[in-house]
């Protein structure tokens, strides 16, 4: 049974590299969600497992390192910081997009137990990095694929994410693969094994390449130079204590050779680059132009430049425990810089890990992850480590370009799955010869014991695990991408799907909640019976008021369930959710438009106006702060607005944007309508619909024979649009 129990676990340990091939495209989110529950449900199979295994042999019995004890530590705080968080359960659950929350944290560890004991010879660890290897070799020939363009790119663009539907994300796995290449290079005796691995990773080197992410590129280089400059600095200081191991001084200077021309090589490419920065070539590559424009005006245009600094305030109001994971949302909503209009909308991360564990788990929570890295650098340079220079070195390069690469992302399932299972490796090398001596360690167990005692709760307990953790959330998951699948088909059916997601009771729910919202909205368009366009509102209102009153200080949840009730004219409604939102988030320009929105169809245009300026003045630059400040101008009538804004705004932007148009039709000022849309027809002669909208207000303003002369000329031009012409003529006639 013990040997059955240790080929189980260790066969389950080497599915775990393959577990970044799932996209079932039956699930929502198919990037993360199929890889997020493969990977709980592998390590609740294989920890029930290792509970039994370490009842029958006391070998099995997890031995407590600095590394243990940091990460267990870790999940403490994080559970602790989670459940007195500002959403404790979206801490704890997370949502399909992610699959993280504290349930992820404590797969981690679960996985880091499981791999660090069973795992206890470095053959073995070598059998599961090499799968690993093999694994992103697959990945590689993939991303090949994409690069060929027989495969597409699922984000669009020309950056590479094979199977991770993220370009970053793949970025940062074959950063860690590259490494592990780099660590068996340096092992292997063979040449052939040799010529493997460093293959294997020149190939990748080049793959990442066409990621084009920076942060990874960047800490692969930083983590190059490192371990180089390790390997010449500690060669050297150790060549000393090894005279008369003529064999390991000729390693060590074999490696600092090496070591002293990848420097070298890397030193040249930095400064090649330097100088070619500015060459026409470089300006035309997707990738090396990414390079060329780092800098600090650069960062000054993107989201980090506004959000870092917002984090750091939510740091500072809550500095011990945080808010919780997955509760960033919160802070970026409270601390919203105005500056950031124009990017994405909704935050949930910082693009930083250690500020999002910060944020999650404030200072504790950030000091006991550190510690994870304090405890693993520790066991890799200690005196008695069971590594060789050259591995202390590769070891140390692959963390600090890990390190580096996290200063500028949030980290990723896949990423933390590889960094735990370095962490499991490095535990388990260091302690494999130590004895503990405790009872934990000593005690003996009957086979009776085990077989109807131990055996039967540990399945118990798997199996409602994997219930409990996965099968709600899983069907629900199901259900909602065939609700969206399904969408247009059969209505009462969709509905029906919808209901379903939400009875499972899961995190899923939130998911649903928007998706239902904007499904609503569609089939209000659609011709459909208006028993069925009631019934949809009504169950979606129903599930928006209820999502408001589990987390009614989520500006996200009233601002959707605000803009839900403008769509359908309960403008009063809005209004209440609205207010709520702009108290939750005061500076965010988009929720004082929807606000200025909601008093505009109650007809008490000044009000709109008013909110409209706040927003305008909150980032005057912005274009679409101007274009909707104009329009709320046009509908005032307020003509010294309008000269404000003509004066800062684009020609092209007033010309082209049709709901200027709208506006200046709707209030009855058809002097600008047609002073545009003519604007437009010199721009674009042949444009039909333009044509159309103009006829249509040359009709409003009792000019019938132009608009019949537009409706001539488009006959003309199209002849297919004769039968639809001729019978948009007899209608103007006929008025």
């Amino acid at each position: 049974m013990k040997n059955t129990l240790k080929y189980l676990i260790f066969g389950g340990l080497l599915l775990t590299p393959f577990i970044v091939f799932l996209v079932p495209q039956s699930m929502f989110f198919p990037f993360v969600v199929g890889k997020g529950f493969a990977f709980r449900i592998l390590v609740e199979i294989l920890f029930g497992l290792f509970v039994v295994l370490a009842f029958l042999d006391k070998e099995y019995r997890s031995k407590f390192s600095w590394l243990t004890k940091s990460i267990l530590l870790f999940t403490f705080v994080i559970l602790v910081a989670d459940l007195l968080g500002e959403n404790p359960y979206k801490s704890i659950w997370s949502n399909y997009e992610r699959m993280e929350g504290f349930m992820f944290v404590l797969h981690l560890a679960m996985f880091y137990l499981v791999a660090s004991t069973v795992i206890n010879k470095k053959e073995k660890w070598g059998q599961l990095f090499s799968t690993s290897i093999f694994a992103s070799v697959l990945m590689s020939f993939y991303g090949m694929f994409q690069l060929a363009g027989k495969i597409s790119i699922s984000q669009g663009g020309v950056r590479l994410d094979g199977t991770l539907g993220n370009s970053t994300y793949l970025a940062i796995y074959l950063v860690f693969h590259i490494f592990l290449c780099l660590y068996f290079l340096v092992n292997s005796k063979a040449k052939w094994q040799k010529w493997v691995y460093g293959s294997v990773a020149l190939m990748e080197i080049w793959l990442l390449y066409f990621t084009a992410t920076r942060g990874a590129i960047l800490g692969l280089i930083g983590g190059l130079l490192l371990t180089a400059l390790l390997l010449i600095w500690r060669s050297k200081t150790e060549e000393g204590c090894l005279i008369g191991d003529q064999s390991k001084r000729l390693e060590n200077r074999i490696l600092r050779k090496i070591s002293i021309w990848l420097l070298g090589v890397v030193a040249v490419v930095i400064i090649g680059f330097l100088f070619v920065r500015d060459a026409d070539f470089v300006k035309s590559s997707p990738v090396l132009s990414r390079f060329s424009t780092l800098s600090v005006t650069e960062f000054r245009t993107q989201g980090r430049y506004y959000v870092w600094p917002m984090a750091i305030k939510g740091i500072a109001e809550r500095p011990l425990l945080g808010w919780g994971q997955e509760s960033f949302n919160f802070v970026f909503n409270k601390y919203y810089d105005p500056g950031l209009f124009g990017q994405e909308e909704w935050f949930d991360r910082t693009h930083n890990t250690f500020l999002d564990w910060m944020i999650a788990g404030g200072v504790i929570g950030f000091l006991a992850y550190i510690s994870i890295y304090v405890a693993l650098f520790y066991l890799i340079w200690r005196r008695k480590s069971p590594f060789s220079l050259a591995e202390k070195s590769v070891l140390t390069g692959m963390i600090s370009a890990y390190i580096f690469h996290n200063i500028f992302v949030f980290d990723n399932l896949v990423s933390y799955i590889i960094f735990f299972s370095v962490l499991a490796f490095v535990h388990s090398i260091s302690v494999k010869d130590e004895i503990g001596t405790s009872a934990f360690y000593t005690k003996v167990y009957s086979r009776d014991v085990v077989n109807y005692v131990v055996l039967p709760v540990a399945v118990l307990i798997t199996a409602g695990m994997i219930y409990f953790v996965n099968v709600p959330a899983l069907q629900a998951n199901f259900t909602l991408i065939q609700a969206l699948s399904n969408q247009g088909n059969d209505p009462e059916k969709n509905l029906e799907l919808f209901k379903k997601v939400f009875a499972y009771n899961s995190y899923g729910s939130a998911e649903a909640v928007e998706h239902l919202a904007q499904t609503t909205t569609r089939l209000a368009s659609l011709s459909v019976s208006d028993e069925i366009k009631q019934n949809y509102y009504n169950f979606t209102r129903e599930k928006l008021e209820e999502r408001v009153a589990k987390n009614p200080n989520d500006a996200r949840y009233l601002v959707f369930t605000g803009s839900f009730f403008n769509k359908f004219g309960q403008y009063d409604e809005a209004i209440k959710y609205l207010e709520r939102a702009l108290v939750e988030s005061p500076n965010k320009q988009s929720i004082h438009f929807e606000l200025g929105t909601s008093y505009l169809g109650k007809g008490d245009k000044q009000k709109m106006l008013e909110l409209f300026r706040i927003a305008y003045e909150l980032k005057p630059s912005a274009t679409e702060s101007q274009v909707i400040y104009l329009i709320g101008g046009i509908y005032a009538k307020n003509q010294e607005v309008q000269d404000e804004v003509l004066k800062a705004i684009s020609k092209n932007i007033w010309i082209s944007d049709d709901r200027i148009v709208k506006a200046y039709s709707e209030v009855g000022d058809y002097d600008n309508v047609f002073i545009i849309l003519n604007a437009r027809l010199e721009k674009n002669p042949t444009d039909l619909q333009t044509k159309f909208t103009l006829a249509e207000a040359y009709v409003r303003v009792g000019q019938k024979q132009k608009a019949i002369s537009l409706i001539g000329e488009m006959i003309a031009q199209d002849p297919t649009f004769k039968e639809q012409g001729e019978a948009v003529i007899k209608q103007i006639l006929s008025m």
